[in-house]
């Protein structure tokens, strides 16, 4: 199966050995972005891949190029365009002290400010048995959103599945905007056939009512997936225990609700966490395992995201399985 995903390649700069910026002047350097960490987990288990972005038409661009193809995913539908990239400084948090990422100029981007023409969109979109969007592109600017809106438009009219991700941003939206971009988020989930999200995004962006005291959860989700005819809705729930933290998975269709199980997580680097979990689900999906071998595979995915360095995941399908199968795992050999 051929995916594609359509979304921004952003520069993050991050202070080593876990320090703010006042306390450094040497910066860890990396190119990611959403569908690039979903694809290139999927690349790194057999998957054919391929992203539709645009990238600034300099050196940094080409270098971001270069790193997409390093990590498996094809270059055919990378526009040059403009001469800005998306950056943003992350620090990392350690015990108490949670990560924070400060964006620069994020709406300036060569993705934000491109418009991409219907005959590239078919082109890539004619290469593709699934899509990808991801949320965040309807959160940065108008004409990455109007671009995500119109992809997602000519999926249906190629009969091509959509994979959203609701992704939203509060910080990169403006109070004025809010009432427009979540009616072009129920838009975009009308033309979806899998969601990825949770339970915020469905009461607080989504409005949609929830009796917490007296609902279980799952009664939320099937109304969710019947609202939009959807195929599967899935995410991960977080609990804490005792100062350990652990998350679960969840894997919905329009018959039932299937649970991973908790696993506990310790955090190296939590950025790109939730993509592992995606790239785990379209994994699962592509190879047609039961939902509840889907939903485990995809929370290990992202178990194991938390123990690696960078957005991308980085780990096989055969040590992500193997780790499934035995959670005391110590050494693999």
């Amino acid at each position: 199966m051929r995916i594609l995903a359509f979304g921004e390649v952003m520069l993050r700069l991050s202070p080593q050995h876990y320090k703010m910026i006042d306390q450094t002047d040497t910066l860890d350097m990396s190119y990611s972005g959403t569908g690039l960490n979903i694809l290139s987990g999927l690349a790194r288990n057999g998957v054919q891949t391929q992203l539709l972005s645009v990238l600034p038409d300099n050196p940094v661009g080409r270098a971001a190029a270069a790193t997409i193809r390093r990590l498996g995913v094809r270059d055919d539908n990378l526009i040059f365009d403009g001469h800005h990239i998306g950056t943003y400084f992350l620090e990392m948090g350690y015990g108490n002290r949670p990560s924070q990422v400060t964006y620069l100029n994020r709406s300036e981007s060569a993705f934000c400010q491109t418009e991409i023409s219907e005959s590239q969109m078919k082109s890539a979109l004619l290469a593709s048995d699934l899509v990808h969007i991801c949320g965040i592109s309807l959160c940065t600017s108008k004409t990455a959103r109007d671009n995500a809106m119109r992809l997602a438009k000519l999926t249906t009219e190629l009969s091509i599945p959509l994979c959203f991700d609701f992704n939203y941003r509060m910080s990169l939206v403006k109070p004025d905007e809010r009432d427009s971009l979540i009616e072009d988020y129920k838009t975009i989930l009308k033309e979806a056939t899998i969601v990825i999200g949770g339970k915020k995004d469905l009461t607080l962006l989504l409005e949609m009512p929830y009796d917490a005291e007296n609902e279980p959860i799952e009664t939320l989700y099937q109304r969710f997936v019947a609202a939009y005819d959807l195929a599967y809705f899935c995410g991960t729930e977080k609990s804490t225990d005792h100062q350990a933290k652990f998350v679960r998975g969840f894997l919905v269709d329009k018959s039932q609700v299937v649970f991973s199980s908790h696993r506990a997580v310790t955090t190296y680097d939590r950025i790109g966490t939730g993509d592992a979990f995606a790239s785990g689900i379209i994994q699962g999906l592509i190879e047609q395992w039961s939902l509840k071998e889907i939903v485990e595979f995809a929370t290990t995915s992202t178990q194991l995201a938390h123990t690696t360095y960078g957005d991308s995941p980085i780990l096989t399908k055969k040590f992500i399985q193997e780790k499934m199968n035995d959670d005391d795992l110590e050494v693999i050999r």
